[in-house]
């Protein structure tokens, strides 16, 4: 006689879950208290800096396109999505979830040599409505390095230079020019330059990006294309000897600007289209090299002259290292 009681109970309960179903079933589809989730757009916006200036100058700067941009989590670092720049060098990323996020650039997606130098705004936030549109900037460009550092670099490599112009590309005919910073110079070659320029002058503020490479046995920035972005005095020459300028004192002073001061010429000749005058202060001979391109007035180099002069250090191949004045103004003749 219990056994109906208890079938009567599990009865009850079935029909208590199958009515449950049966409103779930009815409901679906309706509105259950959760409205749609916001989103928002995030775009990053890829250029090149190819004139080391490290701020947006287009056209000198070229938009970049075909880099792979990541969106993360910011926190723990975990990769929402990824996406790649078009023509425009924009990654767009949209229907993302209003939260906190970080920007990163995939350096393999990068060309030779190419580095990350800054992402601006990349700790990004969406927080508002939906369709929120925030928009962050990458740099990209060359590694940046001091003149020291460049001379201990392998030959063939890219890099970006800031420094002091010391001769312009103008005053040689071999179309070098010499720059300096707080570590040392360097002779740049194959120059040329952005922004419209004619020339550079001493004293002009610049950067360069080059190749590294040799000539005469020494570090060069082969390739240079040089931007400037200011102007300050004209750089102060280093006051030598003509025995120590003789050897770039053992290569220290290489591309250097040197001074010398009451050297007597013992020799003068023309090695077309330049002219060679030989001049030694008692410490040693130097040769002092004035270039065709400048407008010498060569028959006062006589021997038994005294001459004051200043110029930059250039290698001449075997060892040794000859002055080239930059303008007439540099070699007083006495």
């Amino acid at each position: 006689m219990r056994s109906p009681v208890i079938t009567a109970r599990f009865g009850a309960g079935t029909a208590l879950v199958a009515a449950c179903l049966l409103a779930a079933c009815e409901n679906s589809g309706l509105d259950l208290g959760f409205p749609p989730e916001e989103t928002g757009t995030i775009e990053a916006l890829v250029y090149l800096d190819r004139d080391g200036s490290r701020t947006p100058t287009f056209p000198l700067d070229t938009l970049y396109p075909g880099a792979r941009v990541a969106l993360l989590q910011r926190g723990s670092g975990d990769t929402v999505t990824t996406t790649v720049t078009g023509q425009t060098g924009i990654a767009r990323f949209t229907s993302v979830p209003l939260g906190e996020y970080r920007i990163g650039i995939v350096t393999g997606s990068l060309g030779d040599s190419i580095a990350v130098g800054r992402i601006d705004s990349a700790e990004v936030r969406l927080e508002t409505t939906p369709d929120t549109l925030q928009v962050t900037v990458a740099r990209l460009s060359y590694p940046e390095v001091s003149l020291r550092e460049a001379r201990n670099l392998p030959q063939g490599k890219r890099v970006f230079v800031r420094g002091v112009v010391l001769v312009g590309v103008q005053a040689f005919r071999d179309t070098t020019s010499h720059v300096s910073d707080s570590s040392g110079a360097m002779r740049l070659t194959r120059v040329s330059l952005r922004g419209g320029l004619t020339g550079n002058n001493p004293g002009d503020s610049v950067s360069v990006l080059g190749i590294t490479s040799t000539r005469a046995g020494q570090v060069v920035l082969d390739q240079a294309v040089v931007s400037r972005f200011g102007t300050r005095p004209p750089p102060i020459p280093n006051q030598t000897t003509t025995g120590v300028a003789a050897t770039a004192a053992n290569g220290t002073l290489d591309a250097n600007l040197v001074q010398i001061t009451g050297a007597t010429i013992s020799d003068s000749a023309t090695d077309a289209p330049d002219f060679r005058v030989t001049i030694s202060d008692g410490s040693g001979s130097l040769v002092v090299v004035l270039d065709g391109n400048l407008n010498f007035v060569r028959s006062a180099f006589r021997p038994g002259r005294v001459l004051d002069v200043r110029g930059v250090l250039v290698p001449n191949g075997v060892g040794g290292w000859s002055l080239k004045p930059r303008d007439p103004v540099d070699a007083i003749l006495f």
